[in-house]
């Protein structure tokens, strides 16, 4: 995913020839410790990665890349740069959710007390009725990352393609707008499984999701081969349910094959 980082924000006019060769050697070096199986080292590299193109495309936010970190309330994230700290800026980011006066608005954030933090750790727990009252939403975020930093980087493609060989439903979404989760890269990737149905999928043509909200208007493209189901959402970044909840929800709707909620 990272190796589409560069490109992309060179196509944007982000970043000059000069950021795409720094940016080179650098998922060079990711690319091999991942070849040699040197995972949580590859993360620390990724870690690199991001502060040298935050660097170079004066501050481009990772979670938005038409805006600057920082001047989206929902994924502020300016502040960490000069604390070195990229590695943990998706917790952060979460981090952001819960401390944003409002969400944001245009709907970020519909809780009890005005942000996504009132909402999970409110109505949304009391609707679950499983959640123990000593388990906050996003208390474990930062333990979890730090975990798992020795599988961040695992390209998991054998895995998919064994999901999909028995089988098993598989989607992938990506917004338009997202650079952590690109869907260049995303794109990529899956052009690298090795199921037997790949080529028809790639042969398939997209379809267009225009319904939502009844003004005709494009919001992102859809196409499956068998169980797998790839989404391109428009308008949106990483925070999809945010920016285009009326296409999330049509997506969700699709994937749990539940018609009462896609045709909504």
């Amino acid at each position: 995913m990272q190796f589409s980082w560069a490109p992309l924000l060179k196509d944007l006019s982000r970043l000059d020839t000069n950021g795409v060769q720094n940016a080179k050697s650098l998922t060079q070096k990711i690319k091999q410790q991942i070849e040699n199986g040197e995972f949580g080292d590859a993360t620390d590299s990724w870690s690199d990665l991001e502060d040298m193109i935050s660097s170079s495309s004066s501050s481009v936010d990772f979670y938005n890349i038409l805006l600057d970190s920082g001047m989206d309330p929902v994924s502020s994230t300016a502040a960490e740069l000069s604390e070195g700290v990229a590695m943990k800026r998706y917790s952060r980011y979460l981090d952001s959710l819960r401390s944003s006066p409002g969400g944001g608005g245009g709907g970020r954030g519909a809780g009890s007390g005005g942000d996504i933090d009132s909402l999970m750790n409110g109505s949304i727990k009391k609707k679950l009725k499983i959640i123990p009252e000593n388990v906050t939403w996003g208390g474990q975020s930062g333990l979890v990352f730090n975990s798992l930093a020795g599988d961040f980087m695992k390209p998991r493609i054998s895995e998919v393609d064994e999901l999909l060989a028995k089988g098993v439903n598989v989607t992938v979404y990506n917004g338009q707008l997202d650079l952590i989760c690109a869907t260049k890269g995303a794109e990529a990737w899956v052009d690298k499984l090795k199921w037997e149905g790949l080529k028809n999928f790639s042969s398939t043509d997209r379809i267009p999701i225009y319904h939502c909200g009844g003004d005709g208007v494009t919001k992102g493209f859809t196409k499956s081969y068998r169980n797998l189901h790839f989404y391109w959402i428009l308008g949106a970044g990483h925070f999809v349910p945010v920016d285009q909840p009326c296409v999330a929800l049509t997506m969700v709707g699709a994937i749990t094959q539940s018609p009462r909620i896609s045709s909504t």
